[in-house]
């Protein structure tokens, strides 16, 4: 027995033990896996703003919660953005986004770190709003403190990103790297930022209320505005919550700046491998149960219920005490728990939502929702998404059953599922690093592969989502200047997070590239931008799809074309035809022209290029259509005008002909005068050729090795003019012989 009980307590020990390192690598992958995912962005949303805009009938006046999560070193070659700074735009200046602004609505930005100053020593930064500081709002706005660029360049701004998710993401899409090698995807751009949001959870999670998020949104449109450039908004951030089709308020905002020139850059989200989506289909009659759970340190809980218009349900509502309520549900409160369950009508859909509100932690386990098909007048297929406000390490999640199925797909977050967004999904190009302790660490993440995270299309009305992914693991990128270093920590000025919140700063990067190469580009081009140059291998399927969108995001969104000029003099130039603009090129003057991908370009030379008398050169190959990079050659061949004429007869032919060529001459060997002018006029008889330089031909041919003006030589000949008068005197003497005989014979008879 003795010996029985040791070997009980041995196994005991050794379950411990492996329990608690199990626990331990656990936790340390959920921090990687999450990493800023984790800081959580809370948006209340009010209802009432929704019949604002007409994109609601709601039958109860409740103030529902939803929710945002805040979602380089090797991630800005991947995408070949250094490959695009060595080209030049119109005015000269590094393809980096100079010029344009990038709006960073996040935690905030460390205004103070190196990597947000230009090389000459001014701050990229060119204004900043902190809604959580009070003192100085900006114009329009009775809340906050705004800096201008004076207040952030001496360091009198009193806004602080105490989080880092800000800094982060805007170091990806435009650090200069002036603390280290880690420079963004476009250094040269400019940023507005907005810091928004409060902190819960002790500091592990931020929370943003849905109408100071919109309040930034319009904030940094109208300082770009003031400033007079073009303007890309990063938004790292998305909800769970909603219709994901578009018809939420925020995304009809999103919408509407859009159409007004400014470019939404939104991460997909980090919801495909949470369980956080389930689906069914209703059958007339039937009755499905969908269970979820909710983890500890969660008393904010909400679940959203979609149907197509048409489709009618029972829903009743059972709670862990084993409890069924009907809906609808309003401020209903059991064993402290603050229960709503309410239907909404929209554009698009009919919403049941689900909110639930305690004091104290909820209950885990024993919830559950009965959907009931009453009619089936729609698609019948119903979509539900959950979502809550834990503190814990955990994620709230549903529970398998019969009738439904958790599903990786439509976990494209909102406002990614916007009509008028570009939504960014991750994949891996780094898995291990180095900290400041000289620890290398890694996660299980292999390159090149899908983020198991990233959020899956398509949206709930049927559309391919994300439009492109990008590097979201592990991205190296600024951090606040500070001593106290996590583990995560590369050193004093960068860390590594990772998440399609890295991934979205990323595209706005090259989007900001864009927009300084083509200032005029609207949401459709720089979509179809995106999407011809993306990278695509086979391996991800037919294209697009829901996992990959268009494919990997590609910096290289121009490409160059190289124009020669052959065969004209040096300093001969020709006009060549861009899309039918002018340019002048020659041999000396070759041109070099970029092109945004996506566009087909029409190259036209100019055909007959004028040397001086009697010299041109005339293109071999008049037309080029260009799609892709390429090296152009227009060839000229000279040409020779060769006149041939007579004194006598006048121009007899001419015509252009290429050096080399030998002409054969016409043979002519006798001008006739006309009619009776023969007789008093000699015949020109044509002995050879001479040419301008009174050179005499050899032959009835010549070589053409320049202009040439070739005339006929001639000698007069009278032997026919001679030949008739003798036969015309003589006919006359004859005849006068004839008649004087004739008359004689007539005398003797």
């Amino acid at each position: 027995m003795r010996r029985y009980e040791s070997l009980r307590r041995v196994i005991i020990v050794t379950l411990i033990a492996v329990l608690i390192c199990s626990s331990t690598i656990y936790a340390l992958l959920v921090f990687l896996e999450v990493g800023d995912t984790s800081q959580t962005l809370h948006s209340k949303n009010n209802l009432s703003s929704r019949e604002e805009v007409g994109s609601s009938l709601n039958q109860f006046n409740i103030n529902l919660p939803r929710r945002y999560r805040v979602l380089l070193d090797v991630s800005v070659p991947e995408i070949y953005a250094p490959n695009v700074w060595r080209l030049r735009d119109e005015l000269g200046r590094s393809l980096n986004g100079s010029g344009v602004a990038i709006g960073i609505i996040d935690t905030g930005i460390d205004y103070r770190h190196p990597d947000f100053y230009f090389p000459n020593g001014t701050t990229k930064i060119l204004a900043i709003w902190d809604h959580t500081v009070e003192g100085k709002p900006p114009k329009n706005f009775d809340y906050g403190y705004e800096c201008d660029r004076e207040e952030i360049e001496d360091g009198r701004c009193p806004e602080t990103d105490t989080v880092g998710h800000g800094t982060h993401v805007a170091s990806i899409a435009a650090g200069t790297g002036r603390a280290g090698p880690y420079t963004g995807v476009a250094p040269g751009a400019y940023l507005i930022v907005v810091k928004t949001g409060y902190p819960a959870c002790n500091g592990t999670e931020w929370f943003i209320d849905e109408d100071k998020l919109i309040d930034g949104i319009h904030y940094v449109v109208e300082k770009a505005r003031e400033f007079g450039i073009r303007l890309v908004i990063n938004l790292s951030l998305g909800s769970d919550l909603g219709g994901h089709d578009g018809s939420s308020l925020l995304e009809k905002i999103i919408e509407k700046i859009v159409e007004e020139g400014v470019i939404v850059v939104v991460a997909a989200g980090n919801s495909a491998d949470e369980q956080v989506h389930a689906m069914g289909f209703l059958e007339k009659g039937s009755v499905t149960e969908v269970k979820w759970y909710i983890p500890p340190m969660t008393r904010g809980f909400a679940l959203s219920l979609w149907l197509d218009h048409g489709d009618e349900v029972n829903l009743t509502l059972k709670i862990p005490n084993n409890m069924e309520i009907p809906a609808p549900i309003i401020n209903k409160s059991i064993d402290d728990v603050k229960i709503n369950l309410v239907k909404n009508v929209y554009e698009t859909g009919v919403e049941w939502f689900l909110e639930l509100v305690s004091e104290q932690d909820l209950e885990g386990n024993g919830w559950s929702i009965k959907v009931e098909s009453i009619k089936v007048g729609g698609s019948g297929v119903w979509h539900a998404w959950i979502d809550s406000d834990t503190c814990s390490g955990l994620g709230e999640k549903f529970l398998e059953g019969e009738d439904y199925i958790i599903s990786s797909n439509y976990t494209i977050s909102i406002p990614a599922t916007s009509h008028r967004v570009i939504s960014v999904g991750g994949y891996t190009t780094k898995n291990t690093w180095r900290n400041h302790l000289g620890e290398e660490l890694k996660t299980s993440y292999r390159i090149g592969e899908i983020l198991s995270f990233s959020s899956r299309g398509p949206t709930r009305d049927g559309r391919i989502k994300p439009e492109i992914v990008a590097p979201g693991s592990i991205i190296v990128a600024a951090r606040p200047i500070s001593d106290q270093y996590s583990r995560l920590d590369i050193d004093r000025y960068y860390t590594v997070k990772h998440g399609t919140s890295m991934s979205s700063p990323h595209v706005a990067g090259v989007v900001a590239i864009i927009l300084q190469f083509l200032p005029d580009a609207s949401y459709e081009d720089i979509l179809t931008i995106l999407k011809s140059s993306a990278r695509w291998s086979v391996d991800f399927g037919e294209r697009p799809n829901n996992v990959w969108g268009w494919g990997k995001l590609d910096a290289r969104v121009v490409y160059e074309v190289g124009i020669r000029v052959e065969g004209l003099p040096k300093n001969t130039l020709t006009k060549i035809y861009i899309n039918e603009t002018e340019i002048t090129a020659g041999v000396e003057k070759p041109i070099e022209k970029l092109f945004l991908k996506g566009r087909t370009q029409n190259i036209q030379a100019l055909k007959i290029v004028e040397a001086g008398e009697g010299v041109r050169y005339v293109v071999v190959e008049e037309s080029f259509i260009v799609k892709d990079e390429a090296d152009i050659s227009i060839r000229y061949s000279e040409e020779y005008y060769l006149e041939v004429e007579s004194e006598i007869s006048g121009k007899i032919f001419s015509g252009w002909y290429k050096p080399g060529v030998v002409v054969s001459l016409p043979t002519l060997n006798y001008v006739f005068p006309e009619g009776l002018q023969i007789l008093f006029k000699p015949i020109y008889k044509m002995y050879g050729w001479i040419d301008e330089d009174g050179k005499i031909l050899e032959g009835n041919s010549i070589l053409v090795d320049k202009p040439h003006k070739i005339k006929a030589l001639y000698r007069e000949d009278y032997g026919l003019m001679y030949a008739g008068w003798i036969i015309i005197s003589s006919s006359i003497i004859l005849t006068i012989i004839i008649v004087l005989k004739w008359r004689s014979s007539r005398i003797k008879t």
